[in-house]
């Protein structure tokens, strides 16, 4: 209700889509930010370690898609702004309690949330440097050099602050600082407040007769967030693992299997890209998540 309603809400409020990049950035500065810095505040940092394959992949994943899908992007995109929105897409995926972990909290209950969290770990740090990074660089008339991708992290506070806020979090977390207990409830509200709200704003940006085109793009991102990244995912599995028993083995399969980031919506409109393109591919892949959902609780339920 809420995931769907608010983009529905969002589809009403269509005239008004200049709002949205506006919306976008309030959610990054204002929910997002303290939302990272509670995470990172209490996760459990001994299972960090105990469970290092999970976030471990998380970042491979990440790394391997970013090496990969600028090639793809070039052959099936002209725009270099569609090119971003392409290589954002393939290379972030929705792991967090819109997608993966919520899969994988009602497949393996509380033990699955956890392990979903722990994948989710890297990926704020991820975005908010190679993320960002790539779409400035792809926003830009002329390409960022390295200097250039160092400078946007350190200089854009839409990067700087969740970067802080995130080490915030650690520094008490590992100072051994107790959260108020309050703060679990407040948490809660804010995590629901900025999901219906980076709902509504998506949802003020969409336009239904893109949906499902460019379908080369389209079947480009598919083939690497169905196909590639769970094959890739399975292999590093069984030479860690030796199969797919252990639960941390099953969550971190679903995670490699999920459609497009939000972040990747956020981030092609904080940096001007192409915003019919990730609409049309961030929509269109998640409608395939409904299927593929399906087929996790058929095999694990």
């Amino acid at each position: 209700a809420l995931f769907f309603g608010a983009l529905g809400l969002g589809l009403a409020l269509h005239p008004w889509r200049r709002a949205a990049s506006f919306i976008m950035r309030c959610i990054v500065l204002l929910f997002d930010t303290p939302l990272f810095f509670y995470a990172f505040w209490t996760v459990d940092l001994n299972k960090v370690l105990f469970y290092a394959p999970v976030p471990l992949l998380a970042v491979l994943l990440v790394l391997l898609t970013l090496w990969l899908s600028p090639g793809i992007a070039r052959r099936v995109l002209a725009n270099p702004s569609a090119q971003g929105v392409f290589i954002l897409s393939a290379a972030f995926s929705n792991v967090g309690t819109t997608g993966g972990s919520y899969i994988c909290y009602l497949l393996f209950g509380l033990p699955g949330l956890a392990l979903g969290y722990l994948f989710l770990l890297p990926y704020p740090i991820l975005i908010f440097t190679l993320g960002f990074s790539t779409a400035k660089h792809y926003a830009s008339s002329s390409r960022l050099s390295w200097r250039g991708h160092l400078a946007n992290i350190t200089g854009n506070i839409f990067s700087l602050l969740p970067l802080s806020a995130i080490a915030l979090g650690l520094v008490l977390n590992s100072s051994g600082f107790i959260p108020p207990r309050g703060l679990a409830l407040a948490a809660d509200i804010w995590i629901k407040a900025g999901l219906g709200l980076m709902c509504l704003a998506i949802g003020m940006t969409l336009t239904l007769q893109n949906l499902f085109r460019p379908w080369r793009a389209l079947l480009w991102l598919g083939v690497i967030k169905f196909l590639f990244l769970p094959a890739a995912a399975l292999v590093f599995l069984l030479l860690v693992y030796g199969s797919l028993t252990p639960l941390p083995a099953k969550v971190i399969l679903i995670q490699a299997a999920m459609p497009p980031a939000m972040y990747a919506v956020i981030t092609a409109n904080l940096f001007g890209l192409d915003r019919e393109l990730v609409n049309s591919l961030w929509f269109s892949t998640t409608v395939m998540l409904i299927p593929l959902a399906g087929i996790f609780f058929l095999l694990w339920a």
